[in-house]
């Protein structure tokens, strides 16, 4: 069992007082989501089949009402903590990340993310996002476990996962149909260091 390593980047947990983000590091910020988030560009990252991609969202299209109602269940409650994920430079909205069904008996919850913004991909700021919202998780959530699940034919995000100390427990074979044939389902999982 591999367990969290807390020694990579810096980050803080802001104060309303200093920023408007509630964790960050250098260049990308978390802030919680709201539903004034339901914008059209967002819209558009949910109706956009390479965005949604080896996702389980984007099979059916998404309505500005449907988004709302979402984004308002998601901070409806403490079983999930959603936020949005933002390039600092740009002071732009660039996707989500979330801790979901967060099981506060057996100390775990799933983690979500999606990177709308394709001129966003491949410059770090997932791996920023899933450093923040993890050790957010074990260091002031006191959770165990965080796991997720990735497709099989999404290799990059596979890869990042593992580098961030995710590891495989678990395959739903041919659980997905995506791009034109059935997948995987790999669930993935890290551990908290001090349990």
């Amino acid at each position: 069992m591999r367990r969290w390593r807390n020694t990579s980047r810096s980050w803080t947990i802001s104060t309303a007082s200093d920023m408007s983000f509630f964790l960050e590091t250098d260049k990308t910020g978390l802030r919680p989501i709201t539903t004034e988030d339901a914008t059209d560009e967002y819209l558009g990252w949910l109706n956009n089949p390479e965005v949604t991609r080896g996702l389980d969202t984007g099979i059916f299209p998404t309505t500005r009402e449907a988004l709302v109602g979402f984004l308002k269940s998601m901070s409806s409650g403490k079983e999930n903590q959603m936020f949005c994920i933002i390039d600092k430079s740009r002071g732009k909205h660039i996707g989500n990340i979330k801790l979901g069904n967060i099981n506060w008996v057996n100390r775990n919850a799933e983690l979500g993310i999606l990177i709308g913004d394709m001129s966003a991909w491949g410059k770090g700021f997932g791996r920023d996002a899933c450093t923040l919202l993890v050790r957010y998780a074990f260091d002031k959530l006191n959770l165990n476990k965080v796991w997720l699940a990735v497709y099989s034919n999404n290799e990059a995000a596979y890869n990042l996962y593992k580098k961030l100390g995710f590891v495989q427990e678990g395959c739903l074979r041919q659980h997905v149909f995506s791009d034109g044939r059935f997948v995987d389902k790999i669930l993935m999982a890290v551990y908290n260091q001090v349990s």
